[in-house]
């Protein structure tokens, strides 16, 4: 088997290419930034294929660097799912720290829903509170679903039901009822 065949050899190349070769297109991000790999596996392919496999390599683990404005070194990266690696991100939204993605995670919130709360001004306790349109939950024929899945069974967009609602309508008629067709002229 080829060097380049082993799967820790894209990951090792990869890392070297986004701190060293201005000409790849994630060198502004790492590189010119001052990011830069340790002489010990810049210039030795097996000594990070060693480090790697003594430190929790397995397949389908992505490198991190813990501290994300640091630099590639032993003490500064670990093997991590992606899920981890989406979390440490330097553009992240921290909210009580945490990211935007580990409150969606814990809550019945979007992470869509969450960050656009709080860039509209809303704190991020008061956008972690409020009841998000999307989960107003509406009970038919004893069978409990949330407005975005009736609207797959019925067919009233979300945001229509999610109106209905806050004008007082019935939340069964507000998923069910279609919604009108038509020229709502006045007749002459």
């Amino acid at each position: 088997m080829r060097v380049k065949d082993i799967p820790l050899y894209g990951v090792w190349n990869g890392m070297k290419q986004r701190c060293c070769n201005p000409n790849n297109h994630k060198f502004k991000a790492y590189g010119a930034r001052g990011i830069s790999v340790c002489s010990e596996w810049k210039n030795n392919f097996w000594d990070f294929y060693n480090w790697a496999n003594n430190h929790g390599y397995e397949k389908g683990l992505t490198l991190d660097r813990i501290n994300v404005n640091g630099n590639y070194e032993p003490s500064n990266c670990r093997w991590v799912s992606q899920k981890t690696q989406q979390n440490n991100r330097r553009n992240n939204h921290i909210i009580n720290g945490e990211t935007v993605a580990e409150w969606a995670d814990k809550s019945n919130f979007s992470y869509t829903t969450i960050l656009k709360r709080v860039n509209e001004g809303m704190s991020p306790q008061k956008a972690l509170e409020t009841p998000d349109r999307h989960y107003v939950n509406v009970t038919i024929n004893g069978e409990t679903k949330n407005l975005t899945q009736w609207e797959k069974v019925y067919g009233i967009p979300m945001a229509t039901a999610s109106s209905r609602i806050k004008r007082g309508w019935d939340p069964i008629e507000a998923v069910t009822i279609p919604t009108r067709k038509g020229n709502y002229g006045h007749a002459d």
